[in-house]
């Protein structure tokens, strides 16, 4: 399971510091770092369906939750599956629904592709092995980061060797912390935003999303062209 393997990596990276750290601080940073790679890395699904019925609307697939995101939506045509350019989602009551500019004919297939966010937990998984070691990089650098805050923060002590210690590992956890979070994004693909030392990291929007005017302003349109 990857929920073992991150956590036993996660007590690899930050070893001997279960005075310091609980078990549900270890937990949070897993989870969190669960949360930043499916905003990174969401997992894609691809699903096709029949048109129902000659309209606008048809219900989306079941695998459809709230956590999803459109990618595309493309139509089955005279020779091979055409993109459609223009579709929107949107939920009535507890049904999600697919509407389009134009109306598909029933019996048109359609392929969707969506995202949704990783699972990790003691009964499934999602995130690929070959990511989890990134995963638990990230996780790595949450928890180090808290360490140097807690340790940078203690001023407590009245002898002068207690607090050069404690300055020393605030230190020492924030230099850990930078170098787990550049593994993250090194080991995922993905330049550091957080470097200091590149003027940008080169990331551009991954879609484009403009409102449909004509019509209710809770549809949100999205633009094949630009995903």
């Amino acid at each position: 399971m990857a929920l073992a393997d991150i956590q036993q990596l996660l007590q690899d990276f930050v070893p001997g510091m279960d005075d310091e750290v609980t078990p549900e601080a270890r937990t949070r940073v897993i989870e969190e770092a669960r949360i930043r790679y499916s905003m990174d890395v969401p997992r894609t699904l691809v699903e096709q369906f029949v048109w129902p019925q000659t309209s606008v609307f048809a219900p989306l697939p079941s695998g459809w939750t709230d956590a999803a995101q459109l990618v595309s939506v493309d139509v089955a045509g005279r020779n091979a599956f055409e993109p459609a350019l223009h579709f929107a989602v949107f939920k009535s009551g507890d049904d999600w629904q697919l509407e389009g500019v134009n109306a598909l004919a029933a019996g048109t297939l359609v392929v969707l592709t969506y995202t949704l966010p990783h699972q990790l937990d003691a009964g499934a998984d999602t995130i690929p092995a070959a990511h989890r070691l990134a995963v638990a990089y990230y996780a790595a650098y949450l928890l180090c980061q808290q360490l140097a805050t807690r340790f940078s923060s203690d001023r407590d002590s009245t002898l002068n060797v207690d607090m050069a210690r404690n300055e020393s590992r605030a230190t020492a956890f924030s230099k850990r912390a930078k170098e787990y979070r550049t593994a993250y994004f090194t080991g995922t693909g993905q330049v550091d935003p957080f470097n200091e030392k590149l003027s940008g990291n080169g990331l551009a929007a991954a879609a484009s999303v403009t409102s449909w005017p004509r019509r209710n302003p809770r549809h949100n349109l999205v633009s094949r062209g630009g995903l």
